[in-house]
């Protein structure tokens, strides 16, 4: 007996063909579910928890500054919010134009808690306006002494390729500008 025919199953001997029939049937609906349902999610749970707490805390400063130019109008429109704290809120405005906004400041508080924010009192900083992003461009370089200039070309002498000279010439420049 070859080991082929050892491990080849045997038919079973007395099977009702239906209960085969409803067996695969009743496995088929099993296949692919889980025994146990799902947890719910942690993000529905927790705002079920926070939504009662944050109808107290009112709009916070991310809210604040995404809807800045809508709540705070044109005349607040070049301040910009900068930390909310204990019902103070901190503006930082440029230098010009902060003793006008602190004149305007009633006006202010008003308007943010007709908008839903928890604000008792603004303070607001002078702030210089901000300073030009640096470049990647370095400054101009000197340019290079007569004497070095040819001090370079004497050396690039030797090579024969024009363009391959040019090229070391001009590296050559660099580093001696450098």
């Amino acid at each position: 007996m070859s080991l082929r025919e050892r491990f080849r199953p045997t038919s079973p001997v007395g099977v009702d063909p239906r209960a085969e029939a409803r067996a695969a049937k009743a496995l088929a609906g099993q296949r692919g579910r889980m025994p146990i349902a799902a947890a719910p999610r942690a993000s529905k749970a927790l705002s079920a928890v926070l939504r009662p707490l944050l109808k107290e805390t009112g709009l916070g400063l991310n809210e604040l500054k995404r809807r800045w130019g809508e709540i705070a109008g044109e005349s607040f429109a070049r301040a910009a919010p900068e930390k909310l704290a204990g019902g103070v809120l901190t503006l930082k405005a440029p230098g010009a134009l902060a003793p006008f906004l602190q004149t305007q400041t009633p006006l202010l508080i008003e308007r943010l808690k007709v908008a839903g924010a928890k604000v008792k009192s603004v303070r607001i900083e002078q702030r210089t306006a901000a300073r030009a992003p640096q470049t990647n461009v370095g400054p101009v370089r000197r340019a290079l002494t007569p004497s070095e200039e040819t001090a370079l070309a004497q050396a690039l002498d030797p090579i024969g390729d024009q363009s391959l000279k040019s090229a070391l010439m001009r590296l050559g420049r660099a580093v001696k500008q450098g």
